[in-house]
């Protein structure tokens, strides 16, 4: 592990020197970040019948006849926080907490639609996500 932060260090100095300033620093701040989305679900089926022909035409006639209906689904609620730059910070959260969607929105590759609703804020070095826009990327190296 000494050999890598030495190398590391090695390599710093060297684009530090080469780029005559500092290397750049970014930090990320979320302020009030929520998600949630509408979910279309169906009716609730019972699985424990046996699969006979009978049992499977009725499953088949009720998909095509299930009523179907909306509901919200909250993914990311409130949630504030600074990534400062040199650090490194772990997420941790129980299966389906928000995990991968936090480190999605931050990233930029959170998939938008109509039927998701995001609120808040999320800043790199105090510029917007939204004027950021597809540059996003270039930023994380």
């Amino acid at each position: 592990a000494n050999g890598s932060q030495a190398f590391n260090d090695h390599v710093a100095a060297k684009l530090r020197a080469a780029l005559g300033r500092p290397l750049p620093q970014m930090e990320v701040r979320v302020k009030g970040l929520s998600v949630s989305a509408a979910v279309v679900v169906g009716r609730h089926e019972d699985g424990r019948e046996l699969p006979t022909l009978t049992h499977t035409i009725k499953k088949a006639a009720l998909k095509l006849s299930a009523q179907k209906y909306v509901v919200h689904k909250t993914i990311l609620r409130s949630f504030s926080g600074v990534f400062e730059p040199g650090t490194i910070t772990l997420v941790l959260g129980q299966p389906s907490s928000g995990k991968s969607s936090l480190m999605k929105m931050l990233s930029g590759r959170f998939p938008l639609d109509k039927s998701v609703a995001v609120d808040g804020d999320i800043t790199y070095n105090g510029v917007p996500q939204r004027e950021l826009g597809g540059r996003l990327p270039q930023f994380v190296t």
